[in-house]
């Protein structure tokens, strides 16, 4: 049976000479792989290959099971082009980097809309503004307000940040602690809205030292977080 959803796609895998593993995050049924049959050897049909770049989105018509099973895609068409996500230079690098991110963390098959509503807006946002150097910070920030770790602000006025425990605290005695500029920096993010990013001052050297933070704290929350393939490529570019 196959069923009519929305969906972003979050990573794509070569299989066998011509065929693609497609993970998606989708609007009503969670977390779904489809096995495109063929995909890179066909000169014809709906299914192209640049359809699959790194959050896309979509409109798919394909099958569905419960059991980790790979659906099968009959039909995909664009949901909502993009104007600039994956032709400006850093706006590709940002969008393959939190795209690796999200392969991580967007593994249960159980819907979650609100996330994909998320995900959907900052992403349109993202391609239809100027680019901002600070947009992944933020959205890594932002982002785990659904994964069930956003950090909390109750004792903001506190000298240091747990990565391990989520909270503002008195004691930057563990490694795990965002402290001084960075944690200015962590702050003035969770502070500030998407239209306000580019008024936000960083340079690059304290954006990096607040992006490894964030991962070490993304490593903390999922004991299967690896390190990001893209990652030098983004800390190269700005």
């Amino acid at each position: 049976m196959y069923d009519k959803v929305r969906a972003i796609v979050i990573s794509s895998l070569k299989y066998s000479d011509n065929s693609l593993i497609v993970k998606c995050f989708t609007q009503t049924m969670g977390t779904r792989s489809y096995l495109l049959q063929g995909v890179l050897a066909q000169k014809k049909g709906n299914l192209k290959t640049a359809l699959f770049q790194p959050f896309m989105l979509l409109e798919l018509v394909a099958t569905h099971k419960n059991n980790g099973t790979l659906g099968r895609v009959k039909e995909a068409k664009i949901a909502v082009p993009y104007y600039s996500l994956h032709t400006d230079m850093y706006k590709s690098a940002v969008s393959m980097f939190l795209s690796e991110v999200c392969a991580f963390v967007c593994t249960s098959e159980a819907p979650d809309e609100e996330m994909f509503l998320f995900l959907e807006q900052k992403l349109l946002f993202f391609d239809r503004n100027d680019f901002s150097a600070n947009f992944h910070l933020k959205f890594l920030l932002d982002i785990t307000r659904y994964l069930g770790f956003y950090p909390d602000t109750t004792h903001e006025h506190l000298p240091s940040f747990s990565l391990e425990d989520g909270i503002f605290s008195t004691t930057d005695e563990s490694k795990y602690t965002i402290t001084g500029a960075t944690l200015l920096l962590f702050k003035t993010l969770l502070h500030t809205d998407y239209h306000q990013l580019s008024t936000v001052k960083s340079n690059k050297n304290e954006r990096n030292a607040l992006l490894f933070q964030l991962l070490k704290y993304y490593e903390w929350h999922f004991p299967s977080f690896r390190q990001i393939k893209s990652l030098e490529v983004l800390q190269t570019l700005f």
